[in-house]
């Protein structure tokens, strides 16, 4: 693919980057409607709940990651490492890395992984990999991409976008520890939070790009001139996440959408119930792109189904569930009962069965009584992107030797920042009479917490989970 000159007419006006030019191919792809559709996936899902701001998109986050990886690659190309014809290709893997995200995002990983046809797909492996996959299958086979971009194009961006066994640094750009992606969305998930958390040298930090070559593999490295930059990076993400990406109302929300579309799914609650039932096929294609978070919203707080309707026009009239307890793993005793509780996989028999539990002893409905383990395996506590371990970075030292970042012991990573939280058990379940600011109700939420925890412990003692 030719690099093609920007035409300066066309630029877009972005609060992050100012400024971003765009070639012919990309303001094409910009028209589709796959593309258009990101304009109405929030980025962080219901996070405006609590961060009232933050209704930005994945349509200008993909802009943005098009306009870092332009940029990287624009360094990377000053340097040698590659040709100004493939600056082009890498810019738009950046653009529609994220056309496969389904409603709510990370939310809708966790429903396809539940519900795709394995019958027919086979195992997909983890849930991120099935809206890489339908990334994939909107880029080849869906008829407006085929027409705005050539096969071999296309082809190219697929190979950057899907997961290979050996590394490379152009796919590095789009996915790794030091993406454009996250460059991205950091500074624009902080900026629309209102939080100050996702700062870090961008600057710095696209200057310090460089390569490392091993055999036949490629890495995307920084220059040792960047190794602050880069931590700034690490701190930036770390911080991001315990203040942002796991608050305690974007685990709710999460939850709430996660317990409602289940509902709705195995219920046959229609145009819902074959949504995640991925299966490669055009009809699926059409169906998945016909949704949007607003629409889901929309169309379940009207449906038939009480307990579906119920769920989300709490979650449209922010009517929350509430905490009902926390219990920090680490202040469980008993090692075998923690062991257990640590196995709890969110919406699994075993957590149905503990949820029930609680419900008897609260006086509450099971269906709305909802236990989350506080864990990056848990939908509701997933950070966006490709995770960030500071062992994947590596940095050219001095001396042009390849080193990992956390060798440099004057950065602060003896912080554990690669640990998403610590372990910690949740209950959620509707209290609406806790929404009253003039009464906090602290004793009855203190007693209440302690009621549940000894339910926890107590179900998990006697054998139940």
């Amino acid at each position: 693919m030719v690099l093609e000159r920007a035409d300066p007419t066309r630029v877009i006006r972005d609060p992050i980057h100012g400024l971003i030019p765009r070639l012919p191919d990309e303001i094409r792809v910009m028209n589709t409607l796959p593309f258009q559709r990101l304009r109405r996936i929030r980025q962080l899902a219901m996070a405006y709940l609590v961060y009232p701001s933050a209704h930005h998109t994945r349509f200008e986050h993909s802009i943005g990651t098009m306009h870092i990886a332009g940029r990287i690659c624009e360094r990377l190309e000053r340097l040698g490492f590659m040709e100004k014809e493939e600056i082009g290709i890498v810019r738009l893997a950046g653009l529609l890395h994220d056309i496969g995200h389904g409603p709510f995002s990370h939310v809708s990983d966790f429903l396809l992984e539940r519900y795709y046809d394995r019958d027919k797909m086979g195992d997909l492996g983890l849930p991120e990999k099935i809206h890489e996959k339908i990334t994939v299958d909107i880029l080849l086979e869906w008829p407006e991409m085929r027409s705005v971009l050539p096969e071999n194009v296309r082809r190219a961006v697929a190979e950057l976008i899907s997961e290979a066994p050996k590394r490379q640094f152009k796919r590095d750009v789009v996915s790794s520890s030091l993406d454009a992606d996250k460059m991205d969305y950091l500074l624009r998930d902080s900026y629309f939070a209102g939080v100050t958390y996702g700062h870090f040298d961008l600057e710095k930090m696209v200057d310090a790009c460089y390569v490392i070559t091993s055999g036949d593999e490629s890495y995307l490295a920084i220059h040792h001139e960047g190794i602050y930059a880069a931590e700034q990076l690490v701190l930036a993400k770390y911080h991001m996440s315990q203040q942002v990406y796991f608050h305690r109302i974007r685990a709710i929300t999460d939850a709430m959408l996660i317990r409602g579309l289940r509902f709705a799914v195995e219920n046959g609650v229609e145009p819902i119930d074959r949504l995640f039932t991925y299966d490669g096929s055009q009809e699926f294609m059409e169906r998945y792109l016909e949704f949007y978070d607003d629409r889901i919203v929309e169309v379940l707080s009207r449906c038939d189904h009480e307990k579906v309707q119920e769920l989300f026009t709490r979650l449209m009239q922010r009517r929350l569930f509430k905490q009902m307890s926390s219990l920090p793993l680490e202040e469980v005793d008993d090692a075998i009962v923690k062991d257990k509780l640590s196995g709890l996989g969110f919406e699994s028999q075993m957590t149905r069965d503990l949820e029930e539990y609680i419900a008897g002893g609260i006086g509450a409905d099971p269906d709305f009584v909802i236990v989350n383990l506080q864990s990056i395996k848990n939908p509701t506590y997933r950070s966006p992107g490709h995770r960030l371990d500071p062992e994947e970075i590596m940095v050219v030292d001095p001396r042009g030797k390849a080193r990992k970042v956390s060798d440099f012991t004057d950065l602060v990573f003896n912080l554990n920042t690669s640990a998403p939280v610590k372990e910690v058990v949740r209950v959620f379940a509707p209290r609406d009479d806790w929404n009253d600011p003039e009464n906090a109700h602290t004793e009855e939420r203190n007693e209440m917490d302690a009621l549940v925890r000894k339910l926890i412990l107590e179900r998990v003692a006697l054998g139940g989970v």
